[in-house]
C-alpha cells in the first residue's frame, strides 16, 4: 500500500491510505470564528472517533492563503481513506451518535463547492514539519508521460533536497484525480509541503528556474500548472 502525504494532511496522514478527497466550502466572514471552533473542537472528535472506528485513515481542515482562483472558496476538508467503499461510506453519522453529539448543536454554516477524488500516485513524505501546502492543479496533454516524469526524475530530486534540507520543502506528492473529469477540469494534482507561508511564497516567487536535465515536462505539458494555491493546515488527525 502506499502511504499518505500530507495532509492533508498530508505527511500526517501516514497509515495505508491510497486514495483522499478534497471538498472546498465557503464560509462567511460573519461565520468564520463559529465555524472554526467547531470544526476544531467538535468535528475533529468525530473525525478522530471514525478513524478508531476503522471508517478512515485521516481527516484535516484547511484554510485557502489569500483569494486563488475564480470562486470563493475559502476553507477545504481532507479525507484520506484506504479504499473507494470507505470513502462513499464514511461512518460520520455513527461515529457523531457514540460521542453523544446533536448534529444541530456542533453545525455551523457553509456553502460546498464541490468535492474532488483523488488516488495517491507517489510521495516523498519528509518529516511532520509541513504546516502549509502548494496545492498544483494540471492538465497535461501527456498524462502517462507527465506521472513517469514525476516519479523517475522530480521524486528523486524532491527526496534527496527534502532529506538534506537543502531547500525549505518538507515534503512532496502526487495524485490522478478521480471525479469530477471533464474538458475543464485538471486531472492531477502535486502538492509541495513547507512550514511557512513565507517558504511557500518564497517558492512561488521563481524568477530564473531551470528544470532538471532530461526533463520533457515542455512536452508532456505545455501550458504548465492550471493553478496554484497555497493551504494552511489548521488542524488534523489521524492515527494516535
Amino acid at each position: 500500500m502506499k502511504k499518505f502525504f500530507l495532509l492533508l494532511i498530508m505527511t500526517s496522514f501516514v497509515a495505508h491510505s491510497q486514495y483522499f478527497s478534497i471538498t472546498y466550502v465557503k464560509v462567511d466572514q460573519k461565520n468564520i470564528e463559529d465555524f472554526e471552533r467547531k470544526e476544531m473542537n467538535y468535528w475533529a472528535k468525530v473525525a478522530q472517533q471514525n478513524i478508531k472506528n476503522k471508517k478512515q485513515l485521516g481527516w484535516a481542515l484547511m484554510r485557502k492563503v489569500g483569494t486563488a482562483g475564480n470562486n470563493d472558496v475559502n476553507y477545504a476538508f481532507v479525507n484520506a481513506h484506504e479504499t473507494i467503499s470507505d470513502q462513499l461510506n464514511s461512518g460520520w453519522l455513527q461515529s457523531l451518535e457514540s460521542l453523544g453529539y446533536n448534529f444541530q448543536d456542533i453545525s455551523s454554516e457553509y456553502e460546498v463547492y464541490e468535492t474532488h477524488y483523488y488516488r495517491i500516485q507517489d510521495e516523498v513524505q519528509g518529516n511532520n514539519d509541513a504546516k502549509v501546502w502548494i496545492w498544483n492543479y494540471a492538465k497535461p496533454k501527456n498524462l502517462n508521460g507527465f506521472l513517469s516524469e514525476n516519479k523517475n526524475l522530480w521524486k528523486p530530486i524532491h527526496e534527496k533536497n527534502i532529506k538534506s534540507s537543502s531547500n525549505s520543502m518538507k515534503n512532496w506528492g502526487i495524485a490522478t484525480k478521480i471525479y469530477p473529469s471533464g474538458n475543464d477540469e485538471s486531472t492531477v494534482m502535486t502538492w509541495d509541503g513547507f512550514s511557512s507561508v513565507e517558504d511557500a511564497l518564497k517558492t512561488l516567487d521563481l524568477t530564473d528556474w531551470v528544470g532538471p536535465k532530461g526533463s520533457k515536462m515542455n512536452e508532456y505539458d505545455p501550458d504548465g500548472f492550471r493553478l496554484r494555491v497555497i493551504w494552511e493546515q489548521l488542524k488534523f488527525v489521524s492515527f494516535e
